[in-house]
């Protein structure tokens, strides 16, 4: 098998498994799924062997974009469209093969965190009443109340002396 070929298979083995049904379910439009993991999968991703780590929020801002016109209508939203994105980057990061080829450990504490109920809930329940915005779903996340909850997690990941990338694996499903 070819170089390019392998990674572009891992790529989109990745993309399938980051976006599960769960991930985006109840979004608006049916083909969600789908359209998220079809998307990820044609990501070009060597774009973040030449950028530093702090122009990774330029891409990611237009990646989003891009996603959230490529989604199914009635879904085009924002946050799930971030919330794709980050999922995927973040396992993009964690996988041996793909963050090597595209040179992504640089990236650790420039990932974002997924935003999700659970994460949020974790976040909220870290930072204190009242100091981030109440969730009121994916759909309804704004970019906003994104950069607070993003701010939020730099800080918890510094005390945690963790990527902010692998902040997730502290907040999800923190009960069991």
């Amino acid at each position: 098998m070819e170089h390019e070929q392998f990674f572009k298979l891992m790529q989109q083995y990745v993309a399938n498994i980051a976006i599960s049904g769960s991930t985006l379910r109840n979004q608006g439009a049916e083909g969600v799924t789908e359209a998220a993991r079809d998307f990820l999968a044609e990501l070009d991703l060597s774009r973040l062997k030449t950028i530093e780590p702090a122009d990774y929020a330029k891409v990611l801002a237009e990646w989003t974009s891009d996603l959230v016109n490529g989604l199914p209508e009635g879904a085009q939203n924002w946050g799930t469209a971030r919330k794709a994105m980050n999922v995927f980057m973040v396992q993009v990061f964690m996988n041996k093969y793909l963050a090597g080829e595209y040179g992504l450990d640089r990236f650790g504490a420039v990932l974002e965190t997924p935003l999700d109920s659970l994460a949020t809930k974790a976040l909220r329940r870290h930072a204190g009443r009242g100091q981030l915005p109440r969730w009121e779903g994916i759909w309804q996340l704004s970019q906003e109340d994104s950069q607070r909850y993003q701010e939020f997690a730099s800080q918890l990941a510094g005390e945690e002396n963790i990527p902010r990338a692998c902040l997730d694996i502290m907040l999800w499903r923190v009960e069991v």
